[in-house]
């Protein structure tokens, strides 16, 4: 379904100083989407700066600003309007150009038949499945999302997360955290997912005007092995807005966790990379400088200074065409020496966070971060492998179970889950003692 039909706008279309008035049909398909078709316009001497700069040599893009209305009275506005192409042509009347045009991010105002009673800000998601609205009562008002339960084309607009007051509001204020809300929703839901659902279109409702601001996004991919059934997203719906305003531990940077692991890839190597690296994100950003060294900067620095003096005394041996790069490398390298282990790292997150890993052992994690390392080192993962060593798909399906019992701790959700673990199972967190 069109997210907009296709109206025709008047106004003008922009650069820097100079300005042209231009007619355009404007409308919005079914990823969200804006589209564009411009009346012919001639070259003229008013015209020429978009003939001179839609391309230039560096390859640059050039934005150029639209505003224009319709008859009725509704907007458009953007300063993020790029040409695909001129399709210009050239005859006995002069040369003429057809322009088609992306926008990146654009904004329409319309003007609501029936007032709106309070403020409602609304977030329209592609390939998001769901079976019957979720909500949920928080300070900023009522939550809701919805969502279909089949789905043909996951790059479409399917559903919505939305925020509505309960009573009168400063808007601005009110809206910026409710968008601050809707975005940290959509990431608890993508995590569910396993796919990272993107968000073209935001409503917002204030009085008698409808904002909507549309931006472009990737196209959306179809997830990959969803931790949280589309049809029991109820207590992870829940957890996604109850840590919003009362996050279960102090965590950072949560937002960088969610989206490594809800990135989409066909390959089993970039899955370990990406779950490892969600797990990385975490403990780099909740862990204290203190607990990711073993020596203190200063104290490590003096033995730092006294092991390249040896070294050099070592390399000054070695021919004069190798000595340099040598040190260069050695020096580098030099710091790692001071750096605690992944998993030790990770141990001490777990502890504080009180993260349950029932099931997971310590030879598990090492061999998953031995694979890890081999597919980030070398690129693959079985060339020269032993006949021992683990399938991959073990290794990502151990990391990934390992991430997800982290993020639900950090988002305080407690439920039935999808374990891929040992195969595909449903698994209750957290797992019963």
């Amino acid at each position: 379904m069109r997210q907009a039909k296709t109206e025709s706008f008047t106004g003008h279309l922009s650069l820097a100083g100079d300005s042209v008035p231009v007619h355009v049909r404007i409308g919005m398909d079914e990823a969200g989407v804006l589209e564009f078709e411009f009346e012919t316009l001639k070259l003229t001497d008013q015209s020429r700066f978009i003939y001179m700069n839609w391309h230039t040599p560096s390859r640059e893009i050039t934005y150029f600003s639209l505003d224009a209305a319709t008859a009725e009275g509704k907007t458009f506005s953007t300063a993020k309007l790029y040409f695909l192409s001129l399709n210009n042509r050239t005859d006995a009347t002069g040369t003429w150009f057809s322009p088609s045009a992306k926008c990146d991010l654009g904004v329409l105002l319309y003007k609501l038949k029936d007032r709106a009673e309070h403020a409602a800000l609304r977030m329209r998601v592609k390939g998001f499945k769901n079976f019957g609205p979720l909500r949920e009562e928080c300070p900023l008002g009522l939550v809701v999302a919805r969502g279909q339960h089949e789905i043909d084309d996951v790059d479409t607009i399917t559903g919505s997360f939305a925020v509505q007051a309960t009573g009168p509001v400063d808007a601005a204020a009110w809206r910026a955290e409710a968008e601050n809300l809707l975005k940290h929703i959509r990431r608890v839901m993508s995590f569910a997912a396993t796919s990272l659902l993107r968000a073209p279109i935001m409503e917002f409702f204030s009085g008698d005007t409808l904002e909507v601001t549309v931006r472009s996004e990737p196209r959306q991919h179809s997830a990959f092995a969803p931790i949280i059934h589309f049809l029991a997203q109820e207590a992870i719906f829940r957890a996604g807005v109850n840590s919003f305003f009362n996050p279960p531990v102090a965590v950072k940077h949560l937002f960088f966790a969610i989206e490594w692991f809800a990135m989409t890839s066909t390959y089993n190597e970039i899955r370990l990379v990406e779950a490892m690296t969600a797990l990385e994100n975490l403990v780099d950003s909740n862990l204290e400088e203190n607990e990711t060294v073993i020596l203190p900067r200063r104290v490590f620095d003096k033995i730092r200074r006294v092991l390249l003096r040896v070294i050099r005394q070592c390399v000054a041996k070695w021919e004069p065409s190798t000595r340099e790069d040598a040190l260069s490398d050695i020096n580098e390298k030099l710091n790692d020496l001071n750096r605690r282990s992944l998993l030790r790292k990770l141990a001490t997150l777990q502890k504080r966070w009180n993260v349950p890993l029932d099931g997971i052992d310590n030879a598990a994690l090492n061999a998953a971060k031995r694979a890890r390392d081999k597919v980030v080192h070398r690129g693959q993962y079985y060339e020269d492998a032993k006949e021992t060593d683990a399938d991959l798909w073990t290794h990502v399906m151990v990391i990934r179970e390992v991430a997800v019992r982290f993020l639900f701790i950090a988002i305080g959700y407690k439920g039935q889950y999808i374990s891929h673990m040992n195969g595909y199972h449903n698994a209750e967190f957290p797992p019963a003692l």
